[in-house]
């Protein structure tokens, strides 16, 4: 359902050149970029031929910014030789390879180089370095586009150190985690892709050397907050809109107070990124979750997990696709007389972000209607797979894009244990939880995750339930039951 977020960079760049002491041959590669194609250039040393190709964009400096970075890159390494030779270390030849890769989101080119570097003994050291430049081949310092008060600043450092627990592999020590993501903040490396920001972790930060470099990555929609709207036009006129709104309501106020009410019928006011002010808990005091779950359904484990739920009294949201309802239609059935939400997953799991308009619909509308020959109604829910999705594909499916909040990366795991520890360290209350029904393990894990789940309180609904007291829902992507964004 969701990529890996573990993998080690320089296997997925375009890599242009690597270099092993003084002779190897070197390929001058052209590269792609907006504007013009631009053959890179050749820097040489007496130490290294070190072969280094940066992308030209028409109308921006950021060619020569490159170039002196790589300039300094090899001089160093020129130095650092030099030092070793004083020292009397001469028994290693010295290696300064690199890849490269260009991104374009938001209005945002990220041009992203993946360094490694071998001069001394140990482990090659990882150099990650990113450089931007907006449309217009404006070059934006990396400082400038997150904009942090003290106390966003730490609750935006809480969700980092969060997200970096999830992953596999990082190291054990909580307390040394924390000071390494703290310290991460003065000098972030992270790119826009794909509606997301992903932030990348240099070898050996987070986690040992084997594991290469480490990626966690946020929506765009659930970093706006943190993100500097000067940079981002449609931060700025959503910020202008609650602004307005705002002051509609701060009049309103003004004016039932002046004719003697004593309270204030304060409508929820809605804006583009959702409420006015984002709620943290429901007027009961109960904590609802909702358990939703991918990809099925499954002949052999679908019918298991829905025993488990039938016996727990849990209501569950399934995403299904439309091909595999198909075949199982009375388990598709059974999930909907036993009181279960079932939502639209595709028809059998693209990536619609590489699909035509005229694929993306007929994804969307054969699952809607093979759910309708089964059930008799359409799904009003939408789960994109991998959850990749945009403006484009929300706008054509008509339905609330459900993602989620709580990744139990069960597809991953393939591990009882492993899947309760890592979805239970992620539980809130409103939390979206995401397994699949085509996992044995997944499905083991259920019970002792519910049992658990409601022995701290928490109260199980179906997706819809959760998402209740927001209004316009079907214009909106979810993360959970107080965080929908309108599209």
């Amino acid at each position: 359902m969701k990529k890996c977020i573990l993998f080690i960079l320089t296997t997925i760049f375009i890599v242009s050149c690597s270099i092993s002491g003084a002779n190897d041959p070197q390929k001058n590669t052209d590269l792609e970029h907006i504007g013009n194609v631009t053959s890179g250039e050749k820097l040489t040393t007496d130490k290294l031929n070190f072969h280094f190709d940066y992308p030209i964009y028409e109308g921006s400096t950021i060619d020569k910014t490159i170039k002196e970075w790589g300039e300094k890159l090899i001089n160093d390494a020129n130095k650092e030789i030099e030092e070793n030779k004083k020292n009397g270390l001469k028994d290693i030849t010295p290696e300064l390879y690199y890849s490269f890769n260009k991104y374009k989101d938001k209005g945002i080119n990220s041009i992203v180089y993946n360094v490694g570097k071998m001069i001394s003994r140990g482990h090659p050291e990882n150099i990650i370095k990113i450089f931007y430049i907006d449309e217009k081949g404006k070059e934006i310092n990396q400082n400038d586009f997150f904009k942090f008060t003290e106390q966003t600043k730490n609750i935006f450092e809480q969700k980092l150190l969060n997200k970096v627990k999830t992953i596999e592999g990082v190291f054990e020590d909580q307390e040394a985690l924390k000071s390494v993501v703290k310290n991460y903040l003065n000098d972030m490396k992270f790119y826009f892709d794909s509606e997301k920001i992903v932030f990348l972790f240099e070898q050996y930060t987070v986690g040992p050397y084997s594991s290469g470099i480490l990626e966690v990555e946020f929506y765009f929609s659930e970093l706006k907050e943190y993100l500097n709207p000067e940079i981002f036009p449609e931060i700025k006129k959503e910020l202008e809109k609650k602004q307005e709104q705002e002051a509609k309501q701060s009049n309103l106020k003004n004016d039932e107070s002046n004719s003697g009410k004593n309270e204030v019928n304060a409508a929820k006011i809605e804006t583009k990124t959702g409420t006015q002010k984002e709620k943290t808990a429901r007027k009961d005091g109960k904590k609802y979750i909702a358990l939703t779950f991918d990809d099925g359904p499954s002949k052999k484990t679908t019918p298991q997990l829905l025993d488990i739920l039938k016996e727990n009294n849990v209501k569950a949201t399934f995403f299904v696709l439309g091909k595999n309802a198909s075949f199982f239609p009375e388990i598709i059935k059974r999930e909907h007389d036993e009181g279960h939400e079932i939502g639209s997953h595709t028809w059998d799991h693209p990536n619609l972000l590489n699909l035509s308009e005229a694929k993306i619909k007929k994804q969307i509308e054969s699952t809607d209607e093979e759910i309708q020959k089964i059930i008799g109604i359409k799904p009003t829910l939408l789960r994109p797979p991998y959850g990749s999705h945009n403006k484009k594909i929300d706008n054509m499916a008509k339905k609330t894009i459900v993602m989620w909040n709580v990744d139990s990366l069960d597809w991953k795991n393939r591990n009882v244990k492993k899947n309760l520890s890592t979805a239970l360290k992620q539980v809130q209350p409103g939390s979206i939880i995401l397994f699949h029904d085509i996992h044995q393990p997944s499905v083991d894990t259920i019970d002792s995750l519910i049992k658990e789940l409601k022995k701290q309180g928490y109260e199980f609904v179906t997706v819809s339930e959760l998402l209740q007291e927001h209004t316009d829902i079907e214009k909106k992507v979810c993360f959970g039951e107080f965080k929908c964004d309108a599209y």
